[in-house]
């Protein structure tokens, strides 16, 4: 089978696709007959989808000021109890008038992209639309979204979702991969020379969908979306200590105002490991962000023995004053839920009263967000003390929620053009 890139064919509409956030958007590709269905999604949304061939989309319906309208609610069925969704808001704009034009035509190209633009499946796509759900598309009234519009949507959205019916979900418009565009196990080589500039790199990765070992393969992940924040020069991946050469932290980054440590956590990405149930989820989660937590300690320990800093890298010693440096500390896990933000911020305020320094956790699709939409140090360090400053007060850490005005730089020119 011929593997056929949207790169290969259509470099120039590739590049524009880069800008694209994560989510589902509709295009039309110059020279092709059929609409372009691009899904831009992390790897465990992509294997759970290839797992099941297809996606379900829900067509949800939600008030506005007393009139009803329509959100999408797509669903990557890994777990019947609480399965990967996203939200997508259907707003008076082309956008959401070519992607309900889309379902309802029935048939289009599918290419799933993951947060680093990296193209691991392709296929030709059907949707097949029941009639309610067709109904609903079809005659659904589209308002302007504005900040406090979109937060209220996704809202009742998730509410309406946690309430579905069985009749619910035999309405989904189920949106079937039918034939591959290529092997759908194929590597991406990842050889783009400007993401590999950072200290400890290879040069390049080889990335698979399916993950037995995740570590170094999230640690880069991490190092390439911190980059959309901080300078290559800055970033040090897996520095290690210049007297024994054990590792320090997964990744340091070091700028003339902080030092973050950050710890990386993942489990594989296998269907396996999406198969897993909901508890034994809910346990990882916090099993994690533990030896997250204790790693941190480690490395804070290390800076506290070594000033200054020394980090063996690169095959040489690295020297640096941290001076007046806000020390920060990271921990990314897989994936947090919810409900369990007590029990995960006691543990963060138990690393935070034995270090004396600041440090949050995310997971992995909250730094997603946090590299799109604080993608300067000013705007990342004000959203981690937004969260940090919160637990402080409040003794339970937040999770930020983003919205149309951050779609928009402090100058206010659009983050995706």
């Amino acid at each position: 089978m011929t593997t056929i890139l949207l790169s290969d064919t259509h470099p120039d509409f590739w590049h524009d696709a880069l800008n694209y956030p994560i989510g589902l958007h509709v295009v039309t590709v110059p020279g092709e007959l059929l609409p372009l269905f691009l899904m831009k999604m992390p790897h465990q949304f992509l294997l759970a989808a290839r797992m099941n061939r297809g996606v379900k989309v829900y067509a949800v319906p939600i008030e506005v000021n007393g009139d009803s309208t329509l959100g999408l609610m797509t669903v990557f069925l890994d777990d019947a109890d609480s399965p990967l969704m996203l939200w997508t808001p259907l707003a008076l704009d082309s956008t959401s008038h070519m992607l309900i034009q889309t379902l309802l035509a029935g048939t289009f190209t599918i290419r799933l992209f993951d947060e680093h633009n990296r193209e691991l499946l392709g296929y030709l796509g059907v949707a097949e639309t029941p009639l309610r759900s067709r109904v609903r598309l079809e005659h659904v009234k589209l308002y302007s979204l504005t900040h406090e519009l979109a937060h209220r949507w996704k809202d009742a959205g998730h509410s309406w979702f946690s309430l579905r019916t069985i009749e619910d979900d035999a309405d989904a418009v189920t949106v079937r991969f039918e034939t591959p565009l290529y092997p759908e196990d194929r590597v991406f080589k990842d050889e783009r020379p400007d993401l590999y500039r950072f200290h400890g790199t290879k040069g390049f990765s080889e990335v698979p969908l399916v993950k037995l070992e995740p570590g170094q393969f999230q640690e880069v992940d991490i190092i390439l979306l911190l980059q959309r924040i901080f300078s290559p020069e800055q970033i040090y991946h897996a520095p290690k200590r210049h007297y024994d050469g054990e590792e320090i932290a997964d990744v340091v980054v070091i700028t003339d105002n902080l030092c973050l440590i950050v710890q990386a956590k993942d489990s594989p990405n296998t269907e396996q490991m999406l198969n897993n149930s909901l508890k034994r989820k809910r346990r990882k989660s916090v099993k994690q962000l533990d030896e997250g937590c204790t790693q941190i300690g480690g490395a804070i320990n290390y800076l506290d023995r070594t000033r200054p800093l020394v980090m063996r890298i690169d095959g040489r010693d690295e020297v640096v004053d941290l001076g007046r440096r806000n020390v920060l500390s990271l921990v990314v896990v897989r994936e947090f839920f919810l409900d369990m933000y007590d029990v995960y911020s006691k543990r963060l305020l138990q690393l935070h009263a034995q270090t004396g320094l600041p440090c949050i956790a995310l997971d992995y699709g909250e730094l997603i967000e946090y590299a799109t939409f604080c993608d300067s140090e000013p705007l990342f360090v004000n959203a981690y003390f937004q969260v940090f400053n919160a637990a402080l007060d409040g003794g339970t850490y937040p999770r930020l929620r983003f919205g149309v005005r951050d779609l928009f730089r402090p100058d206010g020119s659009f983050r995706f053009s």
